[in-house]
Protein backbone atom coordinates (compact mmCIF):
# COMPACT_ATOMS: atom_id res chain seq x y z
CA UNK A 1 0.00 0.00 0.00
CA UNK A 2 2.93 2.55 0.85
CA UNK A 3 4.68 1.85 -2.94
CA UNK A 4 1.41 2.36 -4.17
CA UNK A 5 0.96 5.79 -2.11
CA UNK A 6 4.00 6.67 -3.64
CA UNK A 7 3.73 5.53 -7.33
CA UNK A 8 0.64 8.06 -7.13
CA UNK A 9 2.39 10.72 -5.34
CA UNK A 10 5.16 10.42 -8.07
CA UNK A 11 2.71 10.17 -10.87
CA UNK A 12 0.93 13.22 -9.45
CA UNK A 13 3.91 15.21 -9.15
CA UNK A 14 4.86 14.25 -12.80
CA UNK A 15 1.48 15.14 -14.44
CA UNK A 16 1.17 18.56 -12.68
CA UNK A 17 4.89 19.12 -13.74
CA UNK A 18 5.71 17.65 -16.56
CA UNK A 19 6.03 21.20 -18.68
CA UNK A 20 8.43 22.48 -16.37
CA UNK A 21 10.48 18.69 -16.22
CA UNK A 22 10.45 19.35 -19.95
CA UNK A 23 11.93 22.72 -20.41
CA UNK A 24 14.35 21.91 -17.33
CA UNK A 25 15.75 18.94 -18.88
CA UNK A 26 15.85 20.71 -22.94
CA UNK A 27 18.14 23.49 -20.57
CA UNK A 28 20.47 21.24 -19.60
CA UNK A 29 20.96 19.33 -22.33
CA UNK A 30 21.53 22.28 -24.55
CA UNK A 31 23.66 24.17 -21.67
CA UNK A 32 25.97 21.02 -21.55
CA UNK A 33 25.91 20.85 -25.13
CA UNK A 34 27.37 24.86 -25.40
CA UNK A 35 27.37 26.95 -23.12
CA UNK A 36 26.48 29.96 -25.20
CA UNK A 37 22.92 28.51 -24.72
CA UNK A 38 22.21 30.16 -20.73
CA UNK A 39 23.74 33.38 -21.68
CA UNK A 40 21.41 36.03 -20.53
CA UNK A 41 21.41 37.67 -23.33
CA UNK A 42 20.41 34.53 -25.54
CA UNK A 43 17.68 33.49 -23.07
CA UNK A 44 16.10 36.74 -23.25
CA UNK A 45 16.28 36.78 -27.37
CA UNK A 46 14.75 33.49 -26.94
CA UNK A 47 11.84 34.50 -24.94
CA UNK A 48 11.49 37.88 -27.41
CA UNK A 49 11.25 35.68 -30.73
CA UNK A 50 8.43 33.36 -28.47
CA UNK A 51 6.66 36.57 -27.81
CA UNK A 52 4.36 36.17 -30.65
CA UNK A 53 4.13 32.62 -30.31
CA UNK A 54 2.78 33.00 -27.00
CA UNK A 55 0.15 35.74 -27.89
CA UNK A 56 -0.81 33.14 -30.96
CA UNK A 57 -0.92 30.62 -28.36
CA UNK A 58 -3.07 32.38 -25.85
CA UNK A 59 -5.92 33.00 -27.66
CA UNK A 60 -5.37 29.41 -28.96
CA UNK A 61 -5.55 28.29 -25.96
CA UNK A 62 -9.22 29.19 -25.24
CA UNK A 63 -9.82 27.75 -28.91
CA UNK A 64 -8.69 24.09 -28.05
CA UNK A 65 -10.36 24.00 -24.73
CA UNK A 66 -13.36 24.27 -26.24
CA UNK A 67 -12.27 21.66 -28.91
CA UNK A 68 -11.75 23.63 -32.02
CA UNK A 69 -8.71 24.97 -33.77
CA UNK A 70 -8.18 27.60 -35.66
CA UNK A 71 -5.70 27.58 -38.38
CA UNK A 72 -6.29 31.08 -40.14
CA UNK A 73 -4.22 33.23 -37.58
CA UNK A 74 -0.94 33.57 -39.28
CA UNK A 75 -3.23 34.45 -42.53
CA UNK A 76 -4.15 37.20 -39.85
CA UNK A 77 -0.85 38.18 -38.98
CA UNK A 78 -0.26 38.97 -42.83
CA UNK A 79 -3.08 40.47 -43.24
CA UNK A 80 -2.62 42.80 -40.46
CA UNK A 81 1.14 43.64 -41.35
CA UNK A 82 0.34 44.45 -44.70
CA UNK A 83 -2.28 46.55 -44.34
CA UNK A 84 -0.68 48.69 -41.33
CA UNK A 85 2.59 49.10 -43.76
CA UNK A 86 0.67 50.33 -46.74
CA UNK A 87 -1.66 52.37 -44.44
CA UNK A 88 1.34 53.91 -43.36
CA UNK A 89 2.95 54.36 -46.44
CA UNK A 90 0.17 56.22 -47.63
CA UNK A 91 0.44 58.74 -44.90
CA UNK A 92 -2.15 57.45 -42.40
CA UNK A 93 -1.43 58.12 -39.01
CA UNK A 94 0.18 55.25 -36.77
CA UNK A 95 -2.19 55.49 -33.70
CA UNK A 96 -4.88 55.37 -36.45
CA UNK A 97 -3.57 52.47 -38.34
CA UNK A 98 -3.37 50.61 -35.22
CA UNK A 99 -6.77 51.04 -34.70
CA UNK A 100 -7.80 49.77 -38.14
CA UNK A 101 -6.03 46.50 -37.79
CA UNK A 102 -7.11 45.53 -34.34
CA UNK A 103 -10.65 46.29 -35.75
CA UNK A 104 -10.45 44.56 -39.09
CA UNK A 105 -8.81 41.28 -36.79
CA UNK A 106 -11.51 41.45 -34.41
CA UNK A 107 -13.38 41.31 -37.87
CA UNK A 108 -11.62 38.29 -39.17
CA UNK A 109 -12.10 36.39 -35.86
CA UNK A 110 -15.76 37.13 -35.75
CA UNK A 111 -15.89 35.47 -39.46
CA UNK A 112 -14.32 32.76 -38.23
CA UNK A 113 -16.82 32.31 -35.63
CA UNK A 114 -19.76 33.30 -36.95
CA UNK A 115 -19.70 30.95 -39.70
CA UNK A 116 -18.60 28.15 -37.07
CA UNK A 117 -21.84 28.73 -35.33
CA UNK A 118 -24.11 29.77 -38.20
CA UNK A 119 -23.28 27.64 -40.99
CA UNK A 120 -22.19 24.69 -38.17
CA UNK A 121 -19.73 23.69 -40.10
CA UNK A 122 -16.36 22.14 -38.63
CA UNK A 123 -13.58 24.93 -37.00
CA UNK A 124 -10.87 22.80 -38.37
CA UNK A 125 -12.75 23.00 -42.13
CA UNK A 126 -13.29 26.82 -41.57
CA UNK A 127 -10.36 28.15 -40.70
CA UNK A 128 -8.47 26.00 -42.92
CA UNK A 129 -10.38 27.71 -45.87
CA UNK A 130 -10.20 31.33 -44.35
CA UNK A 131 -6.20 30.84 -43.89
CA UNK A 132 -5.73 30.44 -47.57
CA UNK A 133 -8.40 33.13 -48.13
CA UNK A 134 -6.81 35.74 -46.07
CA UNK A 135 -3.50 34.55 -47.25
CA UNK A 136 -5.11 35.52 -50.85
CA UNK A 137 -5.92 38.46 -49.51
CA UNK A 138 -2.48 39.72 -48.42
CA UNK A 139 -0.45 38.52 -51.44
CA UNK A 140 -2.72 40.62 -53.66
CA UNK A 141 -2.74 43.25 -51.90
CA UNK A 142 0.72 43.51 -51.70
CA UNK A 143 0.91 42.20 -54.87
CA UNK A 144 3.68 39.28 -53.06
CA UNK A 145 6.74 41.63 -51.79
CA UNK A 146 7.41 43.13 -48.91
CA UNK A 147 6.00 46.88 -47.37
CA UNK A 148 8.58 48.57 -45.39
CA UNK A 149 7.75 50.14 -42.19
CA UNK A 150 9.16 53.08 -41.16
CA UNK A 151 7.12 54.83 -38.94
CA UNK A 152 8.49 56.45 -36.16
CA UNK A 153 8.75 54.91 -32.51
CA UNK A 154 6.86 51.53 -33.67
CA UNK A 155 9.97 49.21 -34.52
CA UNK A 156 10.66 50.26 -30.66
CA UNK A 157 7.29 49.75 -28.62
CA UNK A 158 6.25 46.16 -30.64
CA UNK A 159 9.79 44.97 -31.51
CA UNK A 160 13.52 46.35 -30.86
CA UNK A 161 12.74 48.52 -27.75
CA UNK A 162 14.22 47.98 -24.17
CA UNK A 163 12.73 49.20 -21.11
CA UNK A 164 15.06 49.95 -18.49
CA UNK A 165 18.01 48.75 -21.04
CA UNK A 166 17.52 45.12 -20.67
CA UNK A 167 14.04 44.44 -21.05
CA UNK A 168 12.48 43.96 -24.93
CA UNK A 169 9.69 45.57 -25.45
CA UNK A 170 7.28 41.98 -26.87
CA UNK A 171 8.65 40.39 -23.15
CA UNK A 172 6.64 42.88 -21.75
CA UNK A 173 3.55 42.62 -24.03
CA UNK A 174 3.46 39.08 -23.83
CA UNK A 175 3.64 39.15 -20.00
CA UNK A 176 0.79 41.49 -19.93
CA UNK A 177 -1.58 39.43 -22.15
CA UNK A 178 -0.67 36.38 -20.16
CA UNK A 179 -2.01 37.85 -17.33
CA UNK A 180 -5.24 39.29 -18.73
CA UNK A 181 -5.25 35.13 -20.43
CA UNK A 182 -5.24 33.90 -16.74
CA UNK A 183 -7.79 36.13 -15.46
CA UNK A 184 -10.28 35.77 -18.55
CA UNK A 185 -9.68 31.51 -18.57
CA UNK A 186 -9.40 30.90 -14.60
CA UNK A 187 -11.37 34.26 -13.52
CA UNK A 188 -14.47 35.10 -15.27
CA UNK A 189 -17.96 33.65 -16.51
CA UNK A 190 -16.37 33.22 -19.74
CA UNK A 191 -13.13 30.95 -19.37
CA UNK A 192 -15.78 28.96 -16.81
CA UNK A 193 -17.89 28.34 -19.70
CA UNK A 194 -15.57 28.02 -22.31
CA UNK A 195 -14.37 24.70 -20.03
CA UNK A 196 -17.85 23.50 -19.70
CA UNK A 197 -18.30 23.89 -23.69
CA UNK A 198 -15.32 21.32 -24.59
CA UNK A 199 -16.18 19.32 -21.67
CA UNK A 200 -20.00 18.74 -22.54
CA UNK A 201 -21.07 20.72 -24.81
CA UNK A 202 -24.69 19.08 -24.66
CA UNK A 203 -25.01 19.33 -20.35
CA UNK A 204 -23.44 23.57 -21.04
CA UNK A 205 -26.97 23.92 -23.49
CA UNK A 206 -28.96 22.14 -20.82
CA UNK A 207 -27.44 23.99 -18.77
CA UNK A 208 -28.54 27.36 -20.45
CA UNK A 209 -25.50 28.20 -21.81
CA UNK A 210 -25.28 30.05 -24.76
CA UNK A 211 -22.89 27.63 -27.11
CA UNK A 212 -23.15 29.98 -29.73
CA UNK A 213 -22.39 32.80 -28.26
CA UNK A 214 -19.18 31.92 -26.43
CA UNK A 215 -17.32 30.46 -29.66
CA UNK A 216 -18.52 33.62 -31.28
CA UNK A 217 -16.46 35.46 -29.23
CA UNK A 218 -14.04 33.11 -28.03
CA UNK A 219 -12.66 33.46 -32.26
CA UNK A 220 -13.24 37.51 -32.20
CA UNK A 221 -11.05 37.14 -29.61
CA UNK A 222 -8.84 35.38 -31.19
CA UNK A 223 -8.46 37.73 -33.67
CA UNK A 224 -7.57 40.11 -31.06
CA UNK A 225 -4.34 38.13 -30.09
CA UNK A 226 -3.23 37.41 -33.66
CA UNK A 227 -3.53 41.15 -34.08
CA UNK A 228 -1.20 41.50 -31.21
CA UNK A 229 1.37 39.02 -32.37
CA UNK A 230 1.31 40.61 -35.70
CA UNK A 231 2.38 44.11 -34.86
CA UNK A 232 5.45 42.25 -33.05
CA UNK A 233 6.34 40.41 -36.14
CA UNK A 234 5.83 43.17 -38.07
CA UNK A 235 8.10 45.26 -35.51
CA UNK A 236 10.78 43.00 -35.37
CA UNK A 237 10.73 42.18 -39.84
CA UNK A 238 10.42 46.73 -40.34
CA UNK A 239 7.97 45.35 -43.02
CA UNK A 240 4.46 43.50 -43.62
CA UNK A 241 5.45 40.66 -45.50
CA UNK A 242 2.60 38.97 -47.03
CA UNK A 243 4.03 35.20 -46.34
CA UNK A 244 5.02 35.63 -43.18
CA UNK A 245 3.47 33.37 -40.24
CA UNK A 246 2.86 30.04 -41.89
CA UNK A 247 4.09 28.08 -39.73
CA UNK A 248 2.35 30.43 -36.68
CA UNK A 249 -0.69 28.61 -36.21
CA UNK A 250 0.93 24.65 -35.72
CA UNK A 251 3.62 26.29 -33.35
CA UNK A 252 0.68 27.76 -31.45
CA UNK A 253 -1.55 24.77 -31.14
CA UNK A 254 1.82 22.51 -30.38
CA UNK A 255 2.67 24.81 -27.64
CA UNK A 256 -0.79 24.62 -26.54
CA UNK A 257 -1.23 20.93 -26.42
CA UNK A 258 2.93 20.51 -25.53
CA UNK A 259 1.74 22.60 -22.19
CA UNK A 260 -0.97 20.21 -21.22
CA UNK A 261 -4.14 21.51 -22.86
CA UNK A 262 -6.35 18.52 -23.86
CA UNK A 263 -7.13 18.56 -27.70
CA UNK A 264 -9.85 16.67 -27.29
CA UNK A 265 -11.64 19.73 -25.42
CA UNK A 266 -12.63 20.79 -21.50
CA UNK A 267 -9.48 21.13 -19.92
CA UNK A 268 -6.54 23.69 -20.56
CA UNK A 269 -3.98 26.01 -18.48
CA UNK A 270 -2.76 29.30 -19.12
CA UNK A 271 0.66 28.51 -17.08
CA UNK A 272 1.13 25.38 -19.38
CA UNK A 273 0.90 27.09 -22.62
CA UNK A 274 3.64 29.54 -21.66
CA UNK A 275 5.81 26.69 -20.40
CA UNK A 276 4.49 25.38 -23.96
CA UNK A 277 5.86 27.87 -25.94
CA UNK A 278 9.32 28.28 -24.53
CA UNK A 279 9.85 24.67 -24.59
CA UNK A 280 9.37 25.56 -28.26
CA UNK A 281 11.37 28.82 -28.13
CA UNK A 282 14.03 26.89 -26.18
CA UNK A 283 14.41 23.73 -28.92
CA UNK A 284 14.64 26.31 -31.65
CA UNK A 285 17.24 28.62 -29.97
CA UNK A 286 19.30 25.07 -28.61
CA UNK A 287 19.21 24.01 -32.11
CA UNK A 288 20.72 27.09 -33.98
CA UNK A 289 23.10 27.76 -31.39
CA UNK A 290 24.29 24.13 -32.34
CA UNK A 291 24.03 25.16 -35.89
CA UNK A 292 20.90 22.50 -36.93
CA UNK A 293 19.18 23.24 -40.37
CA UNK A 294 15.58 23.82 -40.27
CA UNK A 295 14.43 20.34 -41.55
CA UNK A 296 16.41 19.23 -38.62
CA UNK A 297 14.84 21.27 -36.50
CA UNK A 298 11.10 20.72 -37.52
CA UNK A 299 11.72 16.90 -37.16
CA UNK A 300 13.33 17.14 -33.49
CA UNK A 301 10.15 19.48 -32.50
CA UNK A 302 7.91 17.17 -33.76
CA UNK A 303 9.42 14.54 -32.01
CA UNK A 304 9.33 16.72 -28.92
CA UNK A 305 5.57 17.27 -29.26
CA UNK A 306 4.50 13.31 -29.68
CA UNK A 307 6.46 12.27 -26.85
CA UNK A 308 4.79 15.03 -24.53
CA UNK A 309 1.33 14.30 -26.16
CA UNK A 310 1.82 10.55 -25.04
CA UNK A 311 3.23 11.32 -21.61
CA UNK A 312 0.37 13.43 -21.50
CA UNK A 313 -1.78 10.23 -22.51
CA UNK A 314 0.04 8.24 -19.86
CA UNK A 315 0.13 10.46 -17.06
CA UNK A 316 -3.31 11.74 -16.97
CA UNK A 317 -5.91 9.71 -19.26
CA UNK A 318 -8.80 10.44 -16.86
CA UNK A 319 -8.50 14.05 -18.50
CA UNK A 320 -8.68 12.73 -21.99
CA UNK A 321 -12.50 11.47 -21.29
CA UNK A 322 -16.12 13.61 -20.81
CA UNK A 323 -17.41 14.34 -17.80
CA UNK A 324 -20.93 14.67 -18.38
CA UNK A 325 -22.37 16.66 -15.43
CA UNK A 326 -25.40 15.88 -13.76
CA UNK A 327 -25.53 19.61 -12.72
CA UNK A 328 -23.81 22.63 -14.17
CA UNK A 329 -23.54 25.44 -11.83
CA UNK A 330 -24.65 28.93 -13.96
CA UNK A 331 -22.06 31.21 -12.34
CA UNK A 332 -17.97 30.45 -12.31
CA UNK A 333 -16.53 30.02 -9.58
CA UNK A 334 -12.74 31.42 -8.64
CA UNK A 335 -10.26 28.55 -9.05
CA UNK A 336 -6.18 28.24 -9.12
CA UNK A 337 -4.50 27.15 -12.13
Amino acid sequence: METLGKNRSMMGFLTKYKTVIILAAIIVVFAILNPVFIMPANLMNMIKRASYVALVGFGMTFIITLADLDLSVGSMAAIVGVTLAMMLGAGVPLILAIIIVFALSLGMGLLNGFIIVKGKINAFLVTLATMNIFRGIALTISEGRPTPITAEGFADFFGNGLIGDFLPTPIVIMVAFFVLTLFLYKRTKFGFYVRCIGGNPEAARVAGINVGSIKLIAFTLNGLYACVAALILAALMNSGMPDIGSDLALDAIAAVVLGGTIIAGGYGTVWGTLGGVLIMGALNSGMSILGAQSHVIILVKGIVIILAVLMQNVLSPDKLKAKPAKSMPAEAAPTKE
